[in-house]
């Protein structure tokens, strides 16, 4: 419990600093001034408990993790040459998603776009199309972040900018 006091504390001493920054209309100010009265009458806490404050604020904490997240992907994204075969199962699992695609199957759409993004990361029409059954599903966060990677992996790939508009 000791813990979560102390991630509340945190998130409450970063609530405060967005209030003293003065740029949010009363309408947001008066949103964080309840968020932060729920969250000390939840957890029990307040500011005058500093003996639960952590060396960092938790926007610090946040940018060093965030910064580990880039700096571990960009180590990680030595590209991969698939085999032929990796190639061409690759392919057909995308028309298997796209025949789930027409008979409205968006979730087995997924599941076969995904196999073939496993299969052949390299390819940014999978992740585009992947892109197209997330968002016919609502996950729209989903689609946002394949047509990302897709225009990653091809920065001319126009239909993956369209699809994420």
């Amino acid at each position: 419990m000791a813990d979560q006091k102390r991630l509340a504390f945190s998130i409450i001493q970063f609530l405060h600093s967005q209030l003293q920054g003065g740029s949010m209309s009363p309408d947001a100010q008066e949103s964080l001034e309840v968020a932060i009265q729920c969250l000390e009458t939840a957890f029990g806490v307040s500011m005058e408990d500093q003996s639960l404050a952590v060396s960092q604020t938790l926007p610090e904490i946040f940018e060093a993790v965030a910064g580990k997240e880039l700096e571990h992907s960009r180590t990680n994204s030595e590209p991969v040459t698939p085999s032929e075969d990796d190639v061409a199962e690759a392919e057909r699992l995308k028309t298997e998603g796209n025949d789930q695609m027409k008979a409205e199957n968006f979730e087995a759409a997924v599941s076969f776009y995904g196999k073939a993004i496993e299969l052949n990361p390299a390819n940014a029409v999978y992740f585009c199309n992947r892109a197209a059954a997330y968002s016919k599903l609502g996950n729209y966060a989903g689609a946002v972040r394949d047509c990302e990677r897709a225009i990653g992996i091809d920065p001319n790939y126009s239909k993956a900018y369209g699809r994420m508009g």
